[in-house]
């Protein structure tokens, strides 16, 4: 903070800042401020974005999908770049670059990114309010991973994340690991994924006599399905495995001492509560795949719990629902994703993916 401001200005400050954290990842489980370098969990790839925040479980050359499951880092990616930028609200946008490449050696893939998340540009002022100056905040990973197929049908991976916070003068760090697997049917047309992320430990906290925080630990379960003869893949996500309630009860929801005669809402049933709770663990996503080379690839994707938690009350709203496109042309895949945040708007995805054999074979034949 600007020179001036006290001890006990700080700490408030520090904690406002901390919310930060929170926000950056309100539209994933809506229980922010409870775990430390929670933007990890955002999506890094357009596609995930559009399939309603991540996919983990299908078969694909999109290295950008491999921020969500370090197995699912695949030959076909071999000397792949990608560059992802994310849109939000306020002048807040995060990010990832990256490049994979396949070791014969060691007979596994490797890559290597960066993901970052910055906050914009905030206003600085002292206890009484008076204005100081200004100061960012942003947060950054980067990361290293391994992959490698253990047999004909199952792949597992790992990705460790060095994860670093800085909120005006406050800096925390730590060390994170992501570790997954795939499996794949025999006919080749389901496949399955099991994900533990966001495992480690926090370095340092944000000021001294800051308490350690949680680690955002998510445990999920992936689905997807293509279909035989409709170029159409399903994709089905089951997250926080490792947190079964994740409802979230909001002050405005408690019933006002008032009584102007009218007859009390009901509470829901324990039932009722129970599947409420079900699917708001649950993402689903839809893609179209058009042409021979998936030339291009339209998308969609549902999430009950940003729907629940981010509409406007009394109002209909699309919150919750995300769409998407891709399109191969030449060497390149653009791609690009969008999800409704809430009645102000949506926020945006762009991203761009190089594969280098591509344009080398296609250099040979022109």
């Amino acid at each position: 903070m600007p020179e001036g401001a006290t001890p006990s200005g700080r700490r408030k400050n520090s904690y406002v800042l901390l919310l930060l954290l929170g926000f950056s990842q309100v539209a994933w489980t809506q229980r922010g401020g409870e775990r430390v370098f929670e933007f990890v969990n955002l999506p890094t790839s357009a596609r995930a974005t559009a399939l309603g925040g991540s996919q983990i479980a299908a078969p694909t050359n999109d290295y950008g999908l491999v921020g969500g499951n370090p197995a699912m880092l695949n030959i076909d990616m071999d000397n792949s770049f990608i560059f992802q930028h994310n849109f939000h609200f306020a002048g807040i946008d995060n990010g990832y670059a990256g490049y994979a490449r396949y070791i014969p050696g060691i007979k596994s893939m490797v890559h290597g990114g960066v993901h970052y998340l910055n906050y914009g540009t905030f206003t600085a002022a002292d206890d009484m309010g008076n204005v100081q100056g200004e100061f960012k905040a942003k947060d950054i990973s980067i990361q290293a991973g391994i992959s490698r197929v253990l047999n004909e049908r199952m792949t597992g991976g790992i990705t460790i994340q060095y994860v670093q916070s800085t909120l005006e003068t406050y800096t925390s760090s730590g060390l994170l690991f992501d570790a997954g697997m795939t499996y794949k049917s025999e006919d080749g047309f389901n496949h399955y994924a099991l994900v533990l992320r966001g495992t480690g430990f926090q370095f340092s906290g944000y000021y001294d006599g800051d308490e350690k925080g949680k680690m955002p630990v998510d445990l999920q379960f992936g689905f997807s399905k293509r279909l035989q003869h409709v170029p159409f893949r399903l994709s089905i996500l089951a997250h926080d495995l490792n947190r079964w309630d994740l409802r979230y009860k909001s002050p405005l929801d408690e019933q006002s001492s008032i009584d102007f005669g009218g007859e009390a809402p009901k509470e829901q049933s324990d039932f009722s509560q129970g599947v409420e709770n079900f699917f708001k663990h649950l993402t689903f996503g839809g893609e179209f795949l058009i042409g021979k080379k998936e030339g291009l690839m339209l998308r969609l994707g549902y999430n009950y719990q940003h729907h629940q938690e981010l509409s406007v009350v009394n109002l209909r709203s699309l919150a919750g629902f995300s769409a998407g496109v891709g399109v191969n042309v030449k060497s390149f895949i653009i791609d690009y994703g969008f999800e409704v945040y809430h009645q102000a708007g949506s926020t945006k995805h762009l991203g761009l993916r190089v594969n280098l054999n591509d344009l080398k074979r296609k250099k040979i034949v022109d």
